[in-house]
């Protein structure tokens, strides 16, 4: 049989091969295997170019070697990481010039930045948009964004993502006969935008909304009689949002055909959303498609809760109904201390978690697999810990004894340290989670203890554990330059953004003339900034290019080339 080498594989394949590598291994790695791969990549004409968290150079890189007629799906962003890329990308293009676009992505941009683009694209290829809109104190600017984007850039899309808020969304004019099949929409939506959405957008098969606002103020009842079922939509996401029962019981109705529901949010601990038996109820008359219903519900009790209450409340969901026909599983859980209240499909739907650990929970469940609780915890990929508290009702035998590690899938994780670093903490962090995926590590220290070395010397072993790592978050009570210096000493290669809170000018000019690896850093102040940015961007421009963004209360750099 003969042997198949990647250097003969047919070209439908190696195009496959790049369309899932990321534009940097592309054209430094694979295109310079051999000289077929070179003269492949560069007739490639289908390339994806996200440059959300890309250093500056790279991004120069990339638009001298990609022509930008081969280019389909572009993501820019102004977020920390990459500050000033829009404007820098606008000065050396203009966005109709990329004529075979099908999808964009616009990160934390500006809303003038926005308007510019609108009316610079050409949208006749764009199938895809999404936008994460800066909020400015300026209402009377964005208005007339709306109009543009409402008739020139929404005809043809069939998937959009718009984070506006709530008075810019009353803006939009939806095309007649819009083409939107998948709409994500957020800050702040209301009852009525949503009830004139699903009125509107009768292609409409999937909507996700964040942050919505079930206001009774909106007289729903006399809004619902003049709303036709959306009979199309499938899949329905609402998350980030306090929810209420009677709100969902007015809304869920006009989307009979819902074969998928997932919600996210906080309740109130006496709303009847948590009530099993009404779900069973509603769900058999009003929504008799469904097929999958997962949830994840927060809430504060007034007093504390026992293991009679929490018990009585989960026997709603252990009927023929939730067990057999649906295999819909149930667990609740209840944290004395903080009176919080969860209660949860499993495995878990929300994608970030408050850790605490199991001596400080009540827990009753559906489920009889209790053992498995890795495969219930598959879709968090960022939790939070308070270290100090947890390793405080934690014994020794108990940071051993794990058999399998409970966080497999973390991405982000924020560790909160309120004084000294904890004994056997590290170790406790190792069996606890699976650190090899950690790209995002955001610390809270005291720097005003006196064990400081000891703290510095813990955070440099936790960052030797995480060579995922690219962006560290540093928040601290108190930063010297000496801790500073420290700090620069620990931090690894690795690490490509930075982003520290209340830290003085002249820790500043350290950390950049120390770690010059970095691709951005960022410096955020818990008041007004003690010193003008001026100083730093003067000082900076004579060391390297950059660009940046900043306000009252922070700094946020995307460094370039060292000059």
């Amino acid at each position: 049989m003969s042997t198949i080498s990647l250097y003969t594989l047919p070209i439908e394949l190696i195009h496959h091969i790049i369309s899932n590598l990321d534009i940097q291994t592309t054209l430094s790695s694979f295109r310079n295997v051999c000289k077929r791969f070179y003269t492949i990549v560069n007739g490639y004409n289908n390339y994806v170019v996200d440059l959300s968290s890309i250093s500056k150079i790279d991004f120069h890189y990339i638009f001298r070697m990609i022509p930008i007629e081969n280019i389909i799906s572009l993501t820019l962003s102004d977020g920390d990481m990459t500050p000033g890329q829009i404007n820098l990308f606008m000065s050396l293009f203009n966005i109709n010039q990329f004529v075979r676009l099908r999808s964009l992505t616009l990160i934390q941009i500006e809303k003038f930045d926005f308007n510019r683009f609108i009316q610079q694209m050409n949208t006749n290829s764009l199938n895809s948009l999404s936008t994460n809109i800066r909020k400015t104190d300026s209402i009377t600017r964005n208005i007339e964004i709306i109009p543009f984007l409402s008739n020139h850039a929404l005809v043809n899309l069939r998937k959009l993502d718009i984070s506006m808020w709530s008075y810019d969304i009353n803006n939009i004019i939806w095309p007649h006969q819009c083409t939107i099949q998948y709409l994500t929409i957020g800050h702040y939506v209301t009852f009525k935008q949503i009830c004139k959405i699903l009125s509107q957008l009768l292609n409409l098969r999937t909507l996700i909304i964040r942050n919505c606002i079930l206001d009774v103020t909106d007289e729903p009842k006399m809004i619902l009689s003049h709303i036709e079922k959306n009979t199309n939509l499938t899949s329905l996401t609402v998350k980030d949002s306090h929810l209420q029962m009677n709100q969902l019981e007015l809304l869920l109705p006009l989307t009979p055909s819902l074969i998928n529901l997932q919600l996210i949010g906080t309740v109130s601990s006496s709303d009847t959303i948590l009530d099993g038996s009404r779900w069973e109820h509603f769900i058999q008359t009003k929504l008799p498609l469904l097929q999958s219903f997962v949830f994840f519900l927060r809430s504060k009790t007034e007093k504390n809760l026992n293991s009679t209450n929490i018990e009585s409340l989960i026997n709603n969901f252990r009927t023929m109904f939730w067990l057999k026909e649906k295999s819909w599983f149930v667990t609740c859980n209840y944290i004395d201390k903080t009176r919080t209240l969860r209660l949860y499909t499993i495995p878990i739907c929300d994608t970030y978690l408050t850790y605490e650990s199991n001596s400080d929970k009540i827990v009753s469940t559906t489920s009889n697999d209790t053992e498995n609780e890795t495969v219930i915890m598959n879709n968090v990929h960022e939790i939070e810990i308070n270290l100090t508290q947890t390793m405080k009702t934690i014994k020794t035998q108990q940071i051993t004894t794990r058999t399998r590690r409970l966080f497999c899938h973390l991405t982000a994780l924020t560790l909160i340290i309120d004084e000294e670093w904890p004994f056997e903490s590290n170790e406790f962090l190792l069996n606890l989670i699976d650190l090899s995926h950690l790209t995002t590590l955001e610390l809270s220290v005291d720097f005003t203890h006196s064990s400081i070395s000891d703290t510095i010397d813990n955070i440099g072993y936790l960052l030797k554990q995480t060579n995922n790592v690219h962006t560290l978050i540093l928040s601290s009570h108190d930063s010297t330059t000496s801790i500073i210096e420290r700090i620069c000493s620990i931090i690894p290669h690795y690490v490509r953004h930075l982003d520290l809170f209340d830290i003085n000018l002249d820790d500043i000019k350290i950390l950049l003339e120390r770690l010059k690896h970095l691709f951005s850093v960022s410096f955020t102040f818990s008041i007004e900034m003690p010193f003008s940015p001026t100083e730093i961007i003067e000082w900076l421009s004579k060391i390297r290019n950059f660009t940046y963004l900043d306000d009252k209360r922070s700094l946020s750099l995307w460094l370039g080339q060292i000059h």
